[in-house]
This record gives structure tokens, C-alpha cells and sequence, in this order.
């Protein structure tokens, strides 16, 4: 975060972490940067892998030496914590790092990546402390640099068709404003210097029209101006926000793993406060700035020590909203982070219901809530008391140099130097001044604050996507000679077997490797079933086949496809897919299966959906096929669920399927139906079963274990007159 420097003292930044899991990473940020390392967790990210499941101390240190940065672990009491050389990290909580800033007294300054700059005393910080400290030093190989990306706003923005000359028009009308608005000041001299002495009312009658004219005039031309602000900002707005939704839907799966869904959401929002400070407060500000020259110069004219006055006044409301400006930008980080807990609860919330109300604790829910709100409240109320006492510093400061002016003004009059009326013209235009330059700091400063906004937005929009064909806002770097796979080349290869050769994955920054080694071909009108205990890495398979995963070693090909290819995630649409997590969406039944597609044959809607055994409960149903379902598919059984799901991966007209527990909440009677009407279909199929009557459905029985795939010899049945069940539990138990 950069902060104005008034001084040259070392100042210690607060990071905040965006992923759940990247604390340590957040803390190895605020003190590669106290030390002189200028970082940011974008580059850090991308340098060190990190798992998404947190970061040891071991971990910590690891990284802290590849930016240089050697480092010793303490083991300490709390009362101890003088002693250590700050600042340094500490663990807390067991699962969590912050920085120790300062020790003040009986008091420690705490830079919480989470929750943002704390204060705290011993006895509650040894509520938190473990007792374990890491303290960071620069190493002999350690260089001072600024290492941070840079985030321009045409970054966020992309190619906005029409903006410049929706700007250039609009400032065209604020010109003419302008030049009309100086002529009011100098009418009013003309009346008082002129008008009144002489008594002339054939002037007064004059200016009077020329007033009037001029006022007629402003207003058509100011709502000329507004409208087309209005019609810049909705349309800019409209086409920013469908990019940056088109980029956010293209995301990585594991990004969204990484974050909560309030956090998101709060991040896509984001959109809406910057587009407004770009269409309209940059509008304003020129406005401001031709607002700020013309009463100058104007000022100049009439007298330049009162100018004079009025300048040093603007340059020290300048400086003390800079010195405002850290406390403020703070404030507004710790109200959009409480802002984005607060709404991610609340949407767990929504989402947990049942499960929050079955166990009886929406009472423990509600006050956990509470106190996100209360915090969030908080932050509003620093915010507000900061904005309240420099409101009334600046106002208080323009009174006074309101009344310096009006007194230097009024002895000018006296010594005969003015006329009243230039003193009333005068005024006029100091005031304009005074507002304009006031209004343009504020802006200024507000522009500056958009950082805060910037920095979120650019978690969405700089994340690369999936594959080079879906990036709107980057450069495809060279890679646009690469062409994009078509469902007619995935076609050619419709009967080409799925293969995996010798596949090495681990999650990010994971030790070993949940997949070690493994080796499969699908071949054409085959059903294999994958088998093994819970958490063995049968879904990472399926995330890896699916191209949600990349693996560390090894191939994957589908279609005749590599995993290597940038739109290897196309092969998607040539695989039925039936996962675990699995989501039904608020609309009808048929939208569920067509999925909401605009082609829509429901003659093969409905034969997709008797092959999965639920035409006749849909039938069965008030409207049928139109029979409004929720967004959770509330009202209907675990089982319908699955077998609507089911339908819709056969109306894709796959090319394989590929089923993680897609039949386990069926009776085994309508599994085995189902079993025994896909292979009529001559589809290859991987299953990934726990059940034996699923397994037994299967040409090939593989077990997973150990990150290794190892097949089951189905012909022992055969020979000891033993079911593929009951061979299949003996080996599950075994192991």
C-alpha cells in the first residue's frame, strides 16, 4: 500500500491477505518492505507456491530466504516479546501470522493481516500467542528494490469504445459553462459601479436581459452536460461490467476456492465506485481545474495580495487533507473488509440454512453475525469521525479566510483602491476559486483513495483465465498464432481413447503428492470404476481429467487433445460430467437439464431424462417439465437431484462420461437400471464409486491408493465363485 512519506523513518505497511490461506505470505510482504524490499502478494504469489490449506513455519522461512531475508525462530514467553528485534512475526492462534510492530508499555501494535492494524494488551495477547516468534534480517545476498506490479487503470478498464469522444464532448459543454460563469461577476460590478451611481435604468435594463440570456443559456447547457454524463456513465458502466463478469465466470476453479464468496462479490462491486470516480468525478475535476485558472486569473487582476492570501489558504487545506489522507485510506480498507466478512457470512449463512437449523444453532449464527455487523458498524463510525473533524478544521479555516479578505477587501474599498462593486466581483470569484480548488484537492485525494478499489478489482481482472481465448483485459503474449480447438475437430476425435500417462500432481505448495504416478486409458464403450477411501485423491483425478487441475508431470489427452494446449478446458463440452457438488439452478426442471441453453430440443430433453429414470417423477409434478425448482433444489430428494443432473450430462451428447458419485443417494435397484442403460448406450464411462453394486457394474475395477492406481483382478470372482461386492469390500477393508 503506498502511503504519502512526510519523513524518512522506515514505515511499516499493512498487508492484507486476499486468499483464506496466504497470512504468512501477507506478513513476509509487510516485512521484505520494512526492510526495503518494495513487494506486493501479487509477486510473492506468483514466486512461491502456497497451499491452500496454510502455511507452516518451515514454509515461512523457505520464502523469506528466496527474497533474501535470513531468518531465526524464538521460542519465548509473553512478557519476553521486549527482547525480540522488531519488527518480527508472530504465530497466533495456531493457525494464523501477524506482525509484532511496536510494544508500548504494557500495550502491543499488532499489523493482523485479517482483521487490519490492532492494539492489544499482554494479557489478551496471550490469549493468541503460541509462544513462538520469527524474527527477519536482510541476508548478505539481500538488494533494496521495488519489485511491485504496478496497476495502470487501463489494466481494469480494457478497450472502452466511444469513451474519449463521449469525454471530449462533455468537456466542450463544461468550457462554455465556464466562460458564461465569468461573466456574472463582472455584470454585477457593472450594475453597482455603473447602473446605481448614474441612474442609467436603459443599462439596467441591458444587463437584466443579458443576465437573463446568460442564465437561460447555462442551464440548457448544464443539462446538455448532464445528460450526457448520464449516458457516458451508464453505457461505460454496462460494458466494464460485462467484461469484468465474462473474465470473472473464466476464472481458475481454485481461484474461487481461495476466496469467499462475500469476498468476491465485494471485489466485483468494486466496479461500480471506480466507474463513477472515472466518469464523473474526472469530469468534475477538469471543470475544477478550468474552474480553479479562470478565477485566478481573474483574481490576479484585481488584486494580487488578496490573491495572494487566498493561495497560501488552498495550500494549506492541501496539506492538511494529506495529512488526513493515511487515517482515511485506512478507515475505508478496514470498512470494505469488514463490509466483505460481513457479506460473506451472511451468504454462508443463506446457504447453510438447513444444516444451521436442523442442529439448532442459528442463535450462535446470528450473534457470530452480529458481530461482524457491529465491527463493520465500527469502521463506519471511524470513518465518519475522521471526515467530521476535518470537515470542521477546513471549515473553520475558511472562515477565517473569508473574513482576512473580506477586511483587506473592504479597507481597499475604503483607501479607494476598489469600488464596491469590483469588491463584490471579487468576492465572487475568490469564493468560486476557494470551492473550486477545494472541490479538486478532494478529488485529488479521492482518486488516490480508488487504490483501495483498484487493488481488489485487480484480483478479478489481472488473474490470468483459462486458456488464451478467454483473457479480454491482457495481451495473449505471443500466443496468438495458437488455435483455438473447435467441437468439430473434438468430434474427429470422438472415439479416441481418454489417456493418462505417469500423472504427478500436488495441491499448491504441498509436500507430496496426492496423485503419484498414475496411468489409465479409457478406451471406446468402456466403463472403469475408481475406487479407494475417502480422500484418496479420486475427485483430484476427475479435477485433473476436467483440466481444473494441472498436473506436475505426466499427460493427459482427450479427444486428441493434450492437457499442454491452451484450450485443453474445451474438452468440457464434450464430457458428461456428474460431481459430487454438483449445483441445480433457480429455474424449471427442463431449464436444469438444457441448462438454460438457447437450442432447445426437448424431444431429447426427454429421452435424456427417461435414460436417467426421472421422466416419470417429473411427470409426476404439478407443472412437469416447467415446475419451478430453487436455486438449491429445494423439494426435491438427494436421488432426483442426481438423476436430473445425470440428464443433463447426457443431453450434452458427450463424448464420455465421467461420474464422482453420481448415483450414491439411488436405491440400488434404480442404480443398477441406470447401470445397465448406459452401457446399452455404448459411451465409455469413469466412475468414481464407493458403493459395491456401482463398482460391480464395471468392465475394469481400479483402486487408488497411496496416489497410485492398482486394478482389481475381477477374474478372481470368477474362480472362487465370489461377487464383484463382496471381492471389492474384502480388498477396500484390507487396505
Amino acid at each position: 500500500m503506498d502511503t504519502l512519506k512526510w519523513t524518512g523513518r522506515k514505515q511499516l505497511p499493512l498487508t492484507r491477505q486476499t486468499e483464506s490461506a496466504e497470512c504468512g505470505l501477507a506478513c513476509l510482504v509487510m516485512m521484505a518492505c520494512w526492510h526495503g524490499l518494495q513487494t506486493d502478494l501479487p509477486t510473492l504469489r506468483e514466486r512461491f507456491s502456497i497451499s491452500s490449506q496454510g502455511m507452516t513455519l518451515q514454509r515461512l522461512t523457505e520464502c523469506a530466504a528466496g527474497i533474501g531475508l535470513s531468518s531465526r525462530a524464538v521460542r519465548l514467553e509473553l512478557e519476553d516479546l521486549r527482547s525480540l528485534s522488531l519488527p518480527c512475526i508472530l504465530h497466533w492462534n495456531m493457525n494464523h501470522f501477524v506482525v509484532l510492530h511496536k510494544v508500548r508499555g504494557s500495550r502491543l501494535v499488532i499489523h493482523d493481516p485479517e482483521k487490519g492494524k490492532v492494539t492489544l494488551s499482554l494479557q489478551d495477547a496471550g490469549k493468541h500467542f503460541t509462544g513462538v516468534a520469527l524474527e527477519l534480517m536482510p541476508a548478505s545476498d539481500f538488494t533494496a528494490r521495488d519489485e511491485r506490479k504496478k496497476i495502470h487503470l487501463r489494466q481494469l478498464t480494457g478497450k472502452t469504445p466511444g469513451l474519449l469522444s463521449a469525454m471530449s464532448r462533455i468537456i466542450v459543454f463544461a468550457v462554455a459553462l465556464e466562460i458564461l460563469t465569468l461573466g456574472s461577476p463582472l455584470l454585477n460590478q457593472l450594475v453597482i459601479d455603473e447602473v446605481l451611481v448614474a441612474a442609467d435604468q436603459s443599462l439596467l435594463t441591458v444587463i437584466i436581459i443579458a443576465l437573463l440570456l446568460m442564465s437561460l443559456t447555462q442551464m440548457l447547457l448544464s443539462l446538455a452536460r448532464q445528460w450526457a454524463s448520464i449516458t457516458l456513465s451508464v453505457n461505460f458502466n454496462m460494458q466494464w461490467t460485462a467484461r469484468v463478469f465474462h473474465h470473472l465466470v473464466h476464472l481458475p476453479l481454485a481461484w474461487f476456492d481461495a476466496r469467499s464468496k462475500g469476498s468476491i462479490n465485494a471485489r466485483f462491486e468494486a466496479v461500480d465506485t471506480i466507474q463513477q470516480a472515472l466518469t464523473t468525478q474526472v469530469l468534475e475535476g477538469i471543470l475544477d481545474v478550468l474552474l480553479v485558472v479562470t478565477a485566478l486569473c481573474m483574481m490576479l487582476l484585481y488584486s494580487p495580495e488578496m490573491t495572494l492570501i487566498a493561495v497560501l489558504a488552498a495550500i494549506f487545506y492541501g496539506v492538511l487533507r494529506a495529512l488526513w489522507y493515511p487515517s482515511l485510506r485506512q478507515s475505508a480498507e478496514d470498512a470494505w473488509d469488514a463490509g466483505a466478512k460481513e457479506s460473506g457470512h451472511f451468504l454462508e449463512t443463506l446457504n447453510g440454512i438447513l444444516s444451521l437449523r436442523i442442529n439448532g444453532v442459528t442463535a450462535h449464527r446470528e450473534a457470530a453475525w452480529l458481530n461482524l455487523n457491529v465491527a463493520r458498524r465500527n469502521t463506519q463510525l471511524r470513518q465518519s469521525r475522521l471526515l467530521m473533524c476535518y470537515d470542521i478544521a477546513h471549515t473553520l479555516t475558511g472562515s477565517v479566510v473569508s473574513a482576512i479578505i473580506l477586511w483587506k477587501g473592504a479597507g481597499e474599498v475604503l483607501n479607494g483602491t476598489f469600488t464596491v462593486g469590483m469588491l463584490v466581483a471579487y468576492l465572487s470569484y475568490q469564493t468560486r476559486f476557494s470551492s473550486s480548488i477545494s472541490s479538486m484537492t478532494d478529488k485529488f485525494f479521492s482518486w488516490r483513495m480508488l487504490d483501495v478499489y483498484n487493488e481488489r478489482l485487480a484480483d478479478i481482472v489481472l488473474t490470468p483465465t483459462e486458456g488464451l481465448q478467454q483473457q479480454p483485459f491482457r495481451e495473449h503474449n505471443n500466443a496468438s498464432h495458437i488455435p483455438s480447438v473447435s467441437r468439430r475437430e473434438m468430434d474427429e476425435y470422438a472415439h479416441a481413447p481418454l489417456v493418462l500417462e505417469h500423472i504427478i500432481f500436488s495441491h499448491k505448495g504441498g509436500e507430496n503428492p496426492i496423485i503419484g504416478g498414475v496411468s489409465l486409458t479409457l478406451n471406446p464403450g468402456e466403463v472403469v470404476a475408481i475406487t479407494g477411501k475417502s480422500g484418496c485423491g479420486k475427485t483430484t483425478l476427475v479435477k485433473l481429467i476436467l483440466g481444473i487441475h494441472i498436473p506436475d508431470e505426466g499427460r493427459i489427452r482427450a479427444f486428441g487433445i493434450l492437457h499442454t494446449h491452451p484450450d485443453y478446458f474445451q474438452v468440457r463440452q464434450r464430457i458428461g460430467t456428474v460431481l459430487q457438488d454438483d449445483h441445480l439452478f433457480k429455474g424449471s426442471v427442463a431449464d436444469n437439464i438444457i441448462f438454460f441453453s438457447d437450442d432447445r430440443n426437448y424431444k431429447r430433453m426427454i429421452q435424456c431424462a427417461r435414460l436417467a429414470l426421472i421422466d416419470s417423477d417429473v411427470m409426476a409434478m404439478p407443472m412437469g417439465y416447467q415446475t419451478l425448482i430453487g436455486e438449491t433444489g429445494g423439494g426435491l430428494s438427494g436421488g432426483q437431484k442426481q438423476r436430473i443432473l445425470l440428464a443433463r450430462a447426457l443431453y450434452k451428447k458427450p463424448g464420455f462420461l465421467l461420474l464422482d458419485e453420481a448415483t450414491s443417494h439411488l436405491d440400488v435397484e434404480s442404480e443398477i437400471r441406470i447401470s445397465q442403460t448406459l452401457r446399452q448406450l455404448g459411451l465409455p464411462v469413469l466412475l468414481i464409486a464407493h458403493r459395491p453394486e456401482t463398482i460391480a457394474s464395471a468392465d475394469r475395477v481400479l483402486y487408488l491408493a497411496d496416489g497410485y492406481l492398482t486394478e482389481l483382478n475381477l477374474q478372481h470372482t470368477v474362480n472362487n465363485g465370489e461377487s464383484v461386492c463382496e471381492y471389492t469390500n474384502d480388498v477396500m477393508a484390507k487396505n
